[in-house]
């Protein structure tokens, strides 16, 4: 542990952090924004916790921060997550009306119902998602078909397959109507 004007306080240990941060806002364009990522949580026992994010996220926001990025853990190994379906979008909800900075929400984030659920709570302002689009390179495409937003830019050679996709779902959605309507 750092015993010098870098270690020990919450504060202290944010100084290099916001020293890089600001170091690179002086030189990055004004008329383009700049996020950061936190961990807001990092699961263990006498660390970095919610409410500390509270406060990291306000020092990012007077460094010049447009925009704060909610992750955690990954840290240590002695770490003990609680995982969940969109298991760090309460970070990005404290971060965002607490620290009133804006905010994307990470985390096993996986369908678009969860993205516009949280978006339009007011939970985050963006939302990123990793692991849906390793495992299907075409989730966006997928996913804009199954809720029905049919104006997205496919590329020229997938033409047949959106078409087919849209099909698909709309099969889909009249099957699942009850008899009688």
């Amino acid at each position: 542990q750092r015993t010098d004007d870098y270690g020990g306080s919450l504060q202290n240990r944010l100084r290099y952090p916001l020293e890089v941060f600001r170091a690179v806002r002086d030189v990055w364009p004004e008329n383009l924004p700049m996020s950061v990522r936190i961990s807001a949580h990092d699961w263990v026992e006498g660390g970095i916790t919610a409410d500390d994010a509270i406060d990291i996220a306000r020092s990012f926001k007077a460094a010049g921060a447009d925009m704060v990025d909610c992750s955690s853990g990954q840290v240590s190994k002695e770490e003990k997550p609680v995982f969940g379906r969109m298991y760090q979008t309460p970070f990005s909800d404290r971060v965002r009306n607490e620290a009133g900075v804006p905010t994307m929400a990470v985390g096993a984030i996986f369908e678009a119902d969860h993205v516009n659920s949280i978006i339009a709570s007011g939970r985050a302002d963006l939302c990123a998602l990793a692991r849906p689009h390793l495992a299907d390179a075409a989730w966006t495409l997928r996913e804009s078909a199954r809720i029905g937003f049919v104006d997205v830019p496919w590329p020229k050679q997938y033409f047949p397959a959106k078409r087919q996709l849209e099909t698909n779902f709309e099969r889909a959605a009249a099957y699942a109507q009850p008899v009688g309507k």
